[in-house]
């Protein structure tokens, strides 16, 4: 039994013990009590260690693992010749297979090795997937709308009306510019490394890349100032999502009422569309609460692959959102991410760095790209905050 498989029997177990409880209509017993007390404490440490492994898992640009034989094969000879190492003058010279002069300093990844990790991003990054993207091309930014207040409701009139009908003032929009922000990272790896890896160095370049670009794609739709980066959610602003779209807590720490509060925040046709944002150590506190009958209102993935759920809408669990549980400070958002806009001006260049870096034995990749998000709909979303002491 997996550490997974473990964790969720012993949700159940609790799960069942307290519904034996609740249905004797009576409390736990001391021994009921101490047995509980160990399962929780036994579930909290496997949570823990799972989100271990699975951060180290996402962060470990290598693995133990050997590629397998006949798998994932080039589609073309310009993919297969990707990168090829060259001897010259007793030096191992890196060039790309797409008609650049070997050992050249500067050559571009070819767009089909783009793509691919463009998409592999997507399912590295679970919360970058949900967010609408648009691709941009000659404008120097592009001003997009957002809905500062919403309109009244519609009126029924006759068919000639009484009075001439009156236009609604109420409705409001904004424009914060989206603007094309550069996106970079170079790190470098040692020619013994490459000599001796049991993988093609295109392999390690796209993996260390994805696991780049997926944190500063994540970091910047929740936490980005605006400023010269994306404009995050969980960022107050008014050209994002202002306070008014705040709930706070009723106490000093989360609660099961807390959370349907929060849900019944956004209007029906987001809501049903809405999937929960938090951390892993505000995650593992919502995991143990229980609506009135004694319920969790966490409940795990039935098949791989598939997200948990809380109070019927699927949690995305983000080591970039928030995990302070201090007054004032926000701790879980919830909200459709389609009405998020995240802008690319281009794609995704990766630049190998043949002899920069000569000097030391080392071969530098730098990864560049342009982009800018900010969420457009503040009725869309809503955050939860802890109450001000």
């Amino acid at each position: 039994m997996n550490k997974k498989e473990e964790r969720a029997k012993l949700l159940a177990e609790m799960k069942e013990m307290n519904e034996k409880a609740a249905s004797e209509k009576r409390s736990f017993s001391e021994d009921e009590k101490k047995v509980f007390e160990e399962k929780e404490e036994r579930f909290r440490v496997l949570s823990s260690e799972i989100e271990a492994e699975e951060r180290e898992q996402k962060l470990n640009g290598f693995t133990d693992t050997l590629p397998k034989g006949g798998e994932d094969k080039p589609k073309t000879a310009e993919r297969k010749g990707f990168f090829r190492a060259e001897k010259r003058g007793g030096d191992t010279f890196l060039s790309l297979g797409t008609g650049d002069a070997p050992g050249s300093a500067y050559s571009l990844a070819p767009e089909e090795f783009v793509e691919e990790i463009l998409s592999e991003v997507e399912k590295e990054a679970i919360l970058y997937g949900r967010v609408r993207k648009i691709s941009v091309s000659g404008a120097g930014s592009l001003g997009v709308p957002y809905e500062k207040s919403d309109a009244s409701a519609a009126d029924w009139t006759n068919e000639i009306p009484a009075t001439e009908i009156t236009s609604d003032k109420s409705l409001d929009y904004g424009k914060r510019e989206l603007a094309p922000v550069d996106l970079v990272k170079q790190f470098t790896v040692t020619k013994k490394l490459l000599a001796t890896s049991a993988f093609p160095i295109d392999t390690i370049a796209k993996e260390k890349i994805i696991e780049k670009l997926t944190e500063a794609f994540e970091n910047g739709i929740l936490n980005g100032t605006g400023e010269n980066q994306p404009l995050g959610i969980f960022t107050k602003s008014d050209d994002g999502i202002p306070a008014s779209r705040d709930v706070t807590t009723a106490g000093t720490s989360i609660s099961a009422d807390d959370l349907v509060n929060l849900k019944m925040k956004l209007r029906p046709a987001y809501r049903n569309k809405a999937c929960w944002v938090m951390s892993t150590e505000i995650l593992k506190d919502i995991m143990l609460l229980k609506d009135q009958n004694g319920r969790f209102l966490w409940q795990p993935a039935l098949t791989e692959g598939q997200p948990s759920i809380i109070l019927g809408l699927p949690v995305i669990e983000s080591e970039y959102a928030p995990n302070a549980k201090t007054a004032g400070s926000y701790v879980v958002a919830l909200g459709d991410f389609s009405h998020y806009w995240f802008a690319h001006w281009k794609d995704m260049d990766i630049t190998v760095l043949n002899e920069k870096f000569a000097g030391t034995n080392q071969i530098g990749f730098l990864g560049h790209t342009l982009a800018d998000g900010q969420p457009t709909l503040p009725a869309a979303f809503a955050r939860l905050a802890i109450k001000e002491a």
